[in-house]
């Protein structure tokens, strides 16, 4: 069995576009970094879901978070492992303020893991793998009920 390709940094810029993206809450734009359709796959298992399905998804995660007190995401994690010469597996860490009350703030720092496809014309998004319930992990955190 051959072996992956050492670490590599290419697909950075895609994340870090994607990370400012997700903060100006830029759907139309940010749905174009997903294939027309993907696989998302978290604690409750496996799901296929098209781009339009994804924009109301966006647009309840915003919600989500808006809620919660949300100010600021960023990317604070990033290892790509290129797995052929088209596609790449990245893992990502993410870190999300909230505001709780005045001059109050919570973080959290979570896990996701995408494979993504880099022979078009611009990468897309196949596979992004949760390694946690977010709305679960605010709950637990007193940031949503």
């Amino acid at each position: 069995m051959p072996h992956p390709e050492k670490p590599t940094e290419g697909l950075r810029p895609f994340f870090e576009r994607f990370q400012r993206l997700n903060a100006a809450a830029d759907s139309d734009k940010l749905i174009d970094l997903f294939a027309s359709s993907m696989m998302v796959a978290g604690p409750a298992g496996p799901t296929v879901i098209t781009a339009p399905s994804l924009l109301g998804v966006i647009a309840k995660r915003k919600q989500l978070f808006d809620d919660a007190g949300h100010r600021e995401t960023a990317l604070v994690g990033y290892e790509e492992i290129p797995l052929t010469s088209r596609y790449a597996l990245a893992r990502t860490d993410w870190q999300w303020v909230f505001e709780q009350g005045p001059g109050e703030q919570a973080t959290v720092t979570l896990p996701s893991t995408f494979v993504v496809d880099r022979g078009g014309d611009a990468p897309q998004i196949l596979v992004y793998i949760l390694h946690d319930d977010i709305a679960a992990v605010l709950r637990r955190r007193g940031l949503a009920s």
